[in-house]
């Protein structure tokens, strides 16, 4: 008797084991470990007073471009920015850019890193998402920059706000 008990607690240890096998089968293996994403940009609020913000809209006829280039920053006292462009040909107007970010002046430079384009996240290390501009004058309605990226100069008014691109 003693032999058959032992050979049944030997069976039923083993149809444990294979139960507890199969169950780990049908477990998922752990997730990967996801690394933290960067901290984002985080806008810095504007000095009070700051000429800067506003709304600026330019025109332009850029090399190449059979059409006119339009233009809207608006630079709020917070930090944030948007910032939407379109070409016109003739009667035709076509939407480029619709983005929004921060912006900050320094050292005579400003700065304006794109976070979203067209509603979409972008990477902003992708430095095309990071534009640079050297401040060349600045009154109550006027503004001219000058591109670091292609040398460009932009003459832009002050509009008020709540002013939008026409169409």
């Amino acid at each position: 008797m003693l032999r058959s008990y032992s050979m049944s607690m030997a069976g039923a240890a083993c149809a444990a084991l294979a139960v507890l096998a199969g169950c780990a089968r049908n477990n998922p293996p752990p997730a990967p470990e996801v690394p933290p994403k960067p901290p984002g940009v985080v806008c810095v609020p504007a000095q009070p007073g700051d000429p800067m913000v506003g709304t600026w809209y330019s025109t332009s006829r850029p090399k190449g471009v059979a059409g006119n280039y339009r233009s809207l920053k608006i630079l709020s006292a917070d930090g944030h920015m948007s910032y939407a462009s379109q070409l016109r040909f003739g009667r035709q107007v076509r939407p480029a850019l619709d983005e929004k970010g921060c912006w900050q002046v320094a050292d005579g430079m400003l700065t304006m890193q794109t976070t979203s384009s067209h509603g979409e996240d972008v990477d902003t290390t992708d430095p095309i998402y990071a534009n640079r501009y050297r401040v060349e004058r600045l009154n109550r309605g006027r503004l001219i920059l000058r591109s670091l990226s292609d040398g460009r100069r932009l003459v832009e008014r002050r509009m008020p706000p709540g002013y939008h691109l026409p169409d």
